[in-house]
């Protein structure tokens, strides 16, 4: 029988990590497994107790707070967890300047959780960084790639269209914060010929930062801050391309998305993205990580061949199906019940 599984996630709002849960559920679901999802900051200890009691096995959608009340709860009631892992750990936690203590404690419960999920090698490289060790000898972890799922078409992308324009539209989509480096696109596009517009598409911390180093551009109508958008499949169309300047990713939903719009994603060539796209398009990739890099990038790919850029992007999504990831997942899910 399969078996019945409780997705504990931190909150329900939107992002990468609640993209590809919701992609999960769903997909399991029209498997015809039962899935239950329970967002940690709607409910009390109650409501997460008599959850987990009703469930097979116990997956936390992330490695930090669901995954410590997943624990928890596992221990409690002798149920199975399994941890799924997004970002890279070693730098996240690099990034927030964590304590030692808060290091001690993380290493501590990690070594107590048997089964693991990673997004990536890279995520998986980081995670066994930080501990000090690869998984011990009682643990499991598997690598499941992130999917995009098949998006309906609202039109063509401008990268689509076959008659040139003198200005190419660029944009990032995304938090505004620190971790994924807006600012370097503003030095990118100061970089670039007058023609090249970007759009920076997202909300965060960072924004009335951008608005002040940035008066320059949004003065001359270079750049534009276009605050959060709704989710959908007219989100990337409007441009020619799309950036990524993350200090750090897991695997990238931004740019799998993208390419299931027909919109190609430009990055750096931090770990996570030269796994996903290094093998078919490694002209996506800056040569490091500078704002020059970047820049030569995109008026690199600016001069290729659409239809070169199209088939490349299409062997790049073949990758990462949603059948192939429903697959693994119903196996690793499958294993940590068995083991329990």
């Amino acid at each position: 029988m399969k078996p019945r599984v409780l997705l504990l996630q931190e909150d329900q709002a939107s992002g990468g990590v609640s993209t590809i849960s919701s992609t999960l559920c769903e997909a399991l679901r029209q498997q015809q497994w039962q899935v239950r999802e329970l967002a940690l900051n709607r409910c009390g200890w109650r409501a997460r107790l008599s959850a987990a009691s009703q469930c097979d096995v116990i997956l936390a959608s992330h490695n930090f707070k669901p995954a410590y009340l997943a624990w928890a709860l596992g221990l409690l009631l002798r149920k199975p967890v399994l941890v799924w892992v997004h970002g890279p750990l070693s730098e996240v936690l690099e990034q927030a300047h964590a304590s030692v203590f808060k290091r001690a404690w993380l290493r501590w419960i990690y070594r107590r959780s048997r089964h693991y999920v990673f997004v990536s090698r890279a995520s998986r490289d980081s995670f066994e960084r930080f501990m000090q060790q690869p998984l011990g000898s009682n643990q499991r972890g598997a690598v499941i790639p992130n999917v995009v799922s098949p998006m309906p078409c609202s039109g063509h992308s401008l990268w689509d269209a076959e008659a040139a324009t003198p200005t190419p539209q660029l944009a990032y989509i995304g938090r505004l914060s620190q971790e994924k480096r807006p600012q370097l696109l503003l030095d990118m596009l100061r970089l670039l010929p007058a023609p090249y517009r970007l759009t920076l598409v997202g909300d965060g911390p960072l924004r009335d930062e951008l608005r002040h180093s940035g008066a320059d551009l949004l003065a001359s109508g270079r750049l534009t801050l276009a605050g959060a958008q709704a989710h959908g499949p007219g989100l990337y169309t409007p441009w020619h391309m799309t950036l990524l300047a993350s200090r750090y990713e897991g695997c990238p939903m931004t740019l799998l998305e993208s390419f299931a719009m027909g919109v190609p994603c430009v990055g750096l060539p931090i770990a996570a993205l030269q796994e996903v796209v290094a093998a078919h398009a490694p002209y996506l990739l800056a040569r490091d990580a500078s704002a020059q890099g970047l820049a030569d990038a995109v008026q690199a790919l600016w001069a290729m061949p659409r239809e070169s850029v199209r088939c490349d992007m299409a062997r790049v999504l073949a990758q990462h199906q949603v059948a192939d990831f429903v697959l693994a997942w119903q196996t690793v899910l499958q294993q940590a019940a068995q083991r329990c």
